[in-house]
């Protein structure tokens, strides 16, 4: 049963990545949702697939390539890797179809039969497909799945759960820049007055600094003309 409120979390795992987009490139925000989603699951595979489509059915040359996942060390070794979605039955069933796809029995189902080894090796129960659309032309542009492992089945909750995440992934596609960017703008806006601040404090310090070197100079003038000892004055 997925608890509300993790939706929150994975909101939350969505600004976070943003925050740390703008101090490392390198990091990115669909990575972070996944990283919780597959906390909140229990799952130890969780991978998303860009999906490219050509063609006038939207399936002829199509491709797909991993753009996050977990674990990512598994999964993100080779980044930017293309395949053919001919050689992804699963992942093109899904497309065709159009909605969240569950396959019970990935061991006997032949839509799964390319990877059955893998099914073997690391127990996996059911593996569910979630695709994630884009406004324009309605069009899929990317599949989550989602591997569950040693009798794990997915419940109607959690497949519901999976399909919001889905929504909330899709508002970044193609506007992941452009959410940085004005983000850092709004950084900028804020950091601009900030500095011009600063440069007025650091002017008026060197201002300061002069004086207080001109009264040292002076000091050390008049120190030098004061007599030293009583004979002197005498």
């Amino acid at each position: 049963m997925i608890e509300r409120k993790a939706f929150l979390q994975i909101t939350k795992a969505m600004i976070l990545g943003l925050r740390n987009s703008l101090t490392d490139p390198r990091v990115k925000i669909k990575q972070s949702i996944l990283k919780e989603l597959a906390e909140i699951l229990g799952v130890e595979r969780c991978v998303l697939f860009k999906i490219v489509c050509e063609g006038i059915n939207g399936m002829v040359n199509g491709s797909c390539e991993i753009i996050a996942g977990v674990p990512v060390e598994e999964y993100l070794a080779q980044p930017g890797d293309k395949e053919p979605l001919k050689v992804h039955p699963d992942i093109e069933a899904t497309i065709a179809n159009g909605r969240t796809l569950l396959i019970k029995d990935p061991l006997t189902d032949p839509r799964t039969a390319y990877f059955r080894g893998i099914i073997i090796k690391k127990d996996i129960s059911q593996i569910l497909y979630v695709p994630i659309y884009v406004e324009e032309n309605g069009r899929v542009a990317g599949v989550i799945v989602i591997d569950g492992i040693h009798g794990k089945e997915f419940d109607e909750d959690e497949i519901l759960f999976c399909s919001e995440v889905a929504e909330l992934i899709s508002l970044l596609v193609g506007q992941e820049s452009a959410i940085l960017q004005r983000f850092r703008d709004e950084i900028v806006n804020k950091i601009v007055p900030l500095s011009g601040f600063t440069r007025r404090i650091r002017e008026n310090m060197r201002t300061t600094l002069d004086y207080i070197e001109i009264i040292h100079k002076e000091t050390e003038k008049i120190d030098k003309m004061l007599p030293k000892t009583l004979e002197e004055i005498f």
